[in-house]
């Protein structure tokens, strides 16, 4: 296994002969292929696209910065285990305030807890993907900031966006196909879509109990996409045109018990 600390950073051999290192070299940013287990703390700078392969676990500790270059993306093949706690939030984004970055693909298993990640969002892209963020920030996406083209999510007691002038994410949750999508005590906030719900079902799609509001539109769905939203508040009102779902028992104030248990 490969211990990063602070600025002085291990990382995996590229595959292809690219950046980094496989524990033989030290000193070095991360970038490229990450091919051996690895822990990532202090602050970790990650310079170029990288990729942690099949197989392999990065774990996050407690109080990582993991600042990211512009124009930069983690594939994650393997496993991205983000092990935060109170007092000890990770955060993940840009080197630059203000930036963007082009955010995390999840082609295996990513694991929030306790982490504020902005500037790039989450993306998961095939049936194994699966995606589970828990008492976590996620705001300041380019473009949408989770987005679904497969695999499954699992968000709870999160905040997805902020004030809306602050705010440049186009959609907090964009789902074009989905084995299963879990978004439950969580404020959806601040963007111009709340959720773009082009897929899904009653069976597979639980929006239930959360806060929204400050979306220009909360929910746009189209003919294919279905979810229960049930026990939710929605600042502006029930959504209207979107038939098939469910909106039972809606709050009128805004729910106390949704948003990271600090």
């Amino acid at each position: 296994m490969t211990r990063i600390y602070g600025l002085a950073l291990v990382a995996a051999l590229a595959a292809c002969g690219g950046g980094g290192g496989d524990g033989d070299d030290t000193d070095q940013p991360i970038t490229g292929m990450i091919t051996a287990d690895a822990v990532w703390s202090g602050t970790v700078h990650m310079t170029g696209f990288t990729t942690i392969a099949p197989g392999v676990t990065v774990t996050v500790e407690p109080g990582t910065a993991v600042q990211v270059a512009a124009a930069t993306s983690l594939t994650v093949q393997g496993t991205l285990d983000v092990e935060g706690e109170p007092g000890g939030i990770v955060t993940i984004g840009p080197e630059v305030a203000g930036q963007h970055w082009l955010g995390i693909g999840v082609e295996g298993t990513y694991t929030l807890r306790y982490g504020v990640q902005t500037g790039g969002g989450i993306f998961t892209t095939r049936p194994e993907s699966v995606a589970t963020v828990t008492d976590s920030e996620l705001r300041q996406g380019l473009g949408d900031f989770i987005v679904m083209t497969d695999g499954t999510i699992d968000v709870q007691y999160s905040t997805v966006g902020i004030d809306a002038e602050e705010e440049s994410t186009h959609c907090n949750v964009h789902i074009d196909h989905a084995v299963r999508a879990t978004f439950s005590h969580n404020n959806n906030v601040g963007v111009a879509y709340g959720l773009m719900l082009y897929a899904g079902t009653l069976d597979a799609t639980d929006f239930t109990h959360n806060n929204w509001s400050g979306n220009h539109i909360d929910v746009e769905q189209d003919q294919t996409g279905a979810a229960h939203f049930d026990g939710s508040y929605f600042a502006n009102g029930q959504p209207t045109d979107v038939p098939g779902s469910t909106f039972e028992n809606l709050a009128t104030a805004p729910l106390t018990d949704v948003g990271p248990r600090l």
